[in-house]
């Protein structure tokens, strides 16, 4: 859980560059300005979380035991460490998105989708499934799995960068259907 909390330190800088570059897009450049900036954000994001996840089960091996020289314990950090490293690569659309949603305003929208995420992490932890390590991480990736969801499907379809009417992919667009 050490390795997976030097990742998000990562993730965290993607929010914050997300929360800063967006808005200010928009405010220079107008929205669909914004949202190619958003649009590159959300690749990076989920770029460095492949990256971060990649990397992390990559050094398994090496890190393992600098944490412990006991067979047992190193045995048995191999489930978590697994399940953090898939945790990198849910997470990096996750803070691409909540970075944009909080730099464009979108609280009660945010709000919302943590919310959700929280009561289904909830339910999962009320389960049977919580009694070990694994089923806690396992509660914790389906609160960001659904947060990653969320933000995505916020950011293309429902918040102020939606597409409307149009596919556009870096400025380079044609008409979907009139809206």
């Amino acid at each position: 859980m050490q390795i997976y909390s030097m990742g998000i330190v990562v993730h965290l800088a993607i929010q914050g560059t997300a929360a800063a570059l967006v808005p200010s897009a928009k405010a220079m450049s107008g929205t669909s300005k914004a949202r190619n900036v958003a649009d590159r954000i959300f690749i990076w994001g989920s770029i460095i979380g492949i990256l971060l996840g990649v990397t992390q089960l990559l050094l398994l091996p090496v890190l393992v035991p600098l944490f412990s020289t006991l067979p047992e314990v190193q045995e048995a950090v191999k489930a978590p460490a697994l399940i953090s490293s898939l945790l990198h690569v849910i997470n990096g659309p996750v803070f691409a998105g909540e970075g944009t949603m909080l730099g464009l305003g979108s609280f009660k929208a945010l709000a919302t989708i943590t919310t959700i995420s929280v009561s289904i992490m909830v339910a999962l932890l009320k389960s049977p499934m919580a009694q070990t390590l694994n089923g806690v991480l396992l509660s914790i990736a389906a609160f960001s799995l659904f947060q990653s969801l969320a933000v995505v499907v916020y950011h293309v379809r429902i918040g102020p960068l939606r597409r409307r009417g149009k596919f556009e992919f870096f400025g380079k667009g044609k008409v979907l259907q009139q809206e």
